[in-house]
C-alpha cells in the first residue's frame, strides 16, 4: 500500500498538484490506522483527498486516476453513481431482450441500448459499456479513429440509428430527442474515458500524468475548459482570491508586535545617550493599491475575462478602488455597475450590457486610442493597470501601440495577462509583440495555476 501512495503521489506532482512529503506520511498514517482491509471503496478515495488533495473535487479526481493507474474496480464499474448493482443490470439486460431487434457487438440488445438512452440511465449505460471489454489496437493513438470504432463495437451507431428513424416517423416527441441526444453524448463522454484509460495501459505513466492534467481544475484552460468544469474552476478562483485577500502586503509600519528594526532602534537610543531603552518593532501593513482592469469580451477570450473579473472583484479587500473598463472594439466603465451588485449577479448579466460590442470584433487600436484620450485621469501613481486579452487586433491598422506608453507613465505599473499559447503570441492577427515593449510585463494567463503564479511574483 505504501508503494502504491508514493506512486499517485509522483503521478499527482506530474499532474500540477503539489503533495508534500508531510502529506504523504500523513496519508499512510491515516489508511494504516483505518485499516485499508475494512475500508469502504469510496471512503479511501475521500482519505487520500483529505490528506493530500483537501479539495471538493478531490475525491473523484483520485478514484479516476486509480481507475486508470490499476484496473477499474468491479465493484466501482458496476456502480458508476452509487447506486446500481451488477446482478441488478444483469437482470435487466436479459430481461428486456426482445427476438428479431439484434444485437451490439458485446451482446446487448439495441432495444436495451435504446431504452436507457431515451429514459437517460447513466449507470446501465455506464455498466454495459465497461462489459463490452472494449478493445484498443496497441499502435492506436488517434482519438477519433479509436472513437469510430469503439463507438461501433458497443451499438452506439445502432441506437442512434433507431432514434433518428423513430424521430423521423413521429414516434418520439421533440423532448425524448433532445434527451436522448443528451444521452448519446454521454454515452460518447463514456467511450473517450474508456480510449484514456486503455492508452495508459497500453503506454507510459508520462501519458497518464498529462490526461489527469488535462482534468485538473487547475491546470485546466480557461478558453477550452469543459462546461463541466467551469463551477469547479469557478470556485477555485473564487478560493484563490480569497487567500490572497487576507495576505498581508510587503511594506511594514512601527507596531506594538513584530520584528525589531536594529537602525530605528539604535536611531531612537541616540537620544537617551546610546541606552536603548525602547525598541522599535515593524510589522507588516496590508497593501491597498489601486486597480485598473480593462477587459476584452469577444468571444474569443470572453470566458478568461468572465475568470478574471471574478478573481479581482472577489479580492476587492485588497484593493482601495477598482476601476473597470469591459470592451470589443468600444470602451465601456463599469465601475458602477459592479459595486451595486454581487459579483456573481453581475457576471451572469454581464452579457445584456450595451455599449462596448459594436461590430462584435476585436479592435484594440481603437480601445487604447479611446482610453488614452478620456480615461488617463482614473490613474495616480498607485494604480496597477491591468488588459485582459488576446492582442488580436483583426487586422486593423491602428493598433493603438504608439500611445499604450501613455497608460504606463500615468500608472504604477501597466501588465498585460494573454490567455494564449505563447506560440500563438505573434501568429495571425495577434499583435503581443507590439504592444510589450510598453508594458511592465506581459504574462501567459491560461490557467489557474499561471494566475497564481502570477499573483505571488507581482502581489
Amino acid at each position: 500500500m505504501d508503494y502504491i501512495i508514493f506512486d499517485l503521489a509522483r503521478i499527482l506532482r506530474r499532474s500540477g498538484i503539489g503533495v508534500s512529503t508531510q502529506e504523504i506520511a500523513d496519508s499512510i498514517q491515516a489508511l494504516k490506522l483505518l485499516n485499508t482491509n475494512r475500508l469502504d471503496k469510496y471512503a479511501f478515495y475521500h482519505v487520500l483527498n483529505a490528506t493530500m488533495l483537501k479539495t471538493e473535487w478531490g475525491a473523484a479526481y483520485l478514484q479516476q486516476l486509480v481507475e486508470l493507474f490499476l484496473e477499474p474496480d468491479p465493484e466501482i464499474v458496476a456502480d458508476h453513481t452509487g447506486v446500481l448493482l451488477l446482478q441488478g443490470s444483469a437482470a435487466r439486460e436479459t430481461g428486456c431482450g426482445e427476438a428479431g431487434l439484434g444485437k451490439t457487438g458485446g451482446g446487448a440488445s439495441v432495444s436495451l441500448l435504446t431504452e436507457a438512452v431515451l429514459k437517460k440511465d447513466v449507470d446501465l449505460i455506464y455498466a454495459i459499456v465497461k462489459r463490452h471489454n472494449l478493445s484498443l489496437n496497441l499502435l492506436c493513438e488517434n482519438q477519433d479513429e479509436a472513437l469510430i470504432s469503439f463507438k461501433l463495437e458497443s451499438g452506439w451507431f445502432q441506437v442512434s440509428d433507431r432514434i433518428e428513424e423513430e424521430y423521423k416517423q413521429g414516434q418520439l416527441c421533440t423532448a425524448d430527442y433532445h434527451c436522448a441526444q443528451e444521452s448519446l453524448e454521454l454515452w460518447q463522454s463514456f467511450l473517450l474515458a474508456e480510449f484514456e484509460r486503455l492508452q495508459v495501459k497500453n503506454m507510459s505513466r508520462d501519458y497518464l500524468s498529462q490526461v489527469m492534467k488535462k482534468q485538473n481544475p487547475t491546470c485546466c484552460n480557461f478558453l477550452d475548459a469543459d462546461d463541466a468544469y467551469l463551477s469547479i474552476m469557478s470556485r477555485e478562483v473564487a478560493k484563490l482570491a480569497r487567500r490572497l485577500a487576507v495576505r498581508k502586503g510587503r511594506r511594514r509600519k512601527v507596531a506594538s508586535q513584530g520584528r525589531i528594526n536594529i537602525n530605528r532602534s539604535l536611531k531612537l537610543a541616540m537620544q537617551t545617550g546610546g541606552i536603548p531603552f525602547k525598541l522599535v518593532k515593524m510589522a507588516r501593513k496590508p497593501s491597498k493599491p489601486d486597480i485598473c482592469l480593462l477587459c476584452d469580451m469577444s468571444n474569443s477570450v470572453r470566458r478568461f475575462s468572465y475568470f478574471m473579473l471574478l478573481f479581482v472583484y472577489t479580492l476587492q479587500k485588497k484593493y482601495s478602488n477598482i476601476c473597470s473598463f469591459l470592451f470589443v472594439d468600444q470602451l465601456l466603465e463599469v465601475t458602477e455597475y459592479f459595486k451595486e451588485q454581487d459579483v456573481s449577479n453581475a457576471l451572469e448579466k454581464i452579457g445584456g450590457l450595451k455599449g462596448f460590442n459594436r461590430t462584435g470584433f476585436s479592435h484594440y487600436g481603437n480601445v487604447i486610442r479611446q482610453f488614452t484620450d478620456h480615461n488617463l485621469s482614473v490613474l495616480n501613481k498607485n494604480t496597477t493597470v491591468l488588459i485582459l486579452g488576446d492582442a488580436k487586433n483583426n487586422w486593423n491598422t491602428v493598433d493603438g501601440s504608439e500611445v499604450l506608453h501613455k497608460i504606463r507613465e500615468n500608472a504604477a505599473a501597466l501588465y498585460w495577462l494573454n490567455p494564449l499559447q505563447l506560440n500563438l503570441w505573434n501568429r495571425d492577427d495577434c499583435i503581443m509583440e507590439k504592444y510589450r515593449p510598453s508594458c511592465t510585463g506581459v504574462y501567459q494567463c491560461s490557467n489557474i495555476e499561471q494566475l497564481e503564479r502570477f499573483v505571488a511574483e507581482i502581489l
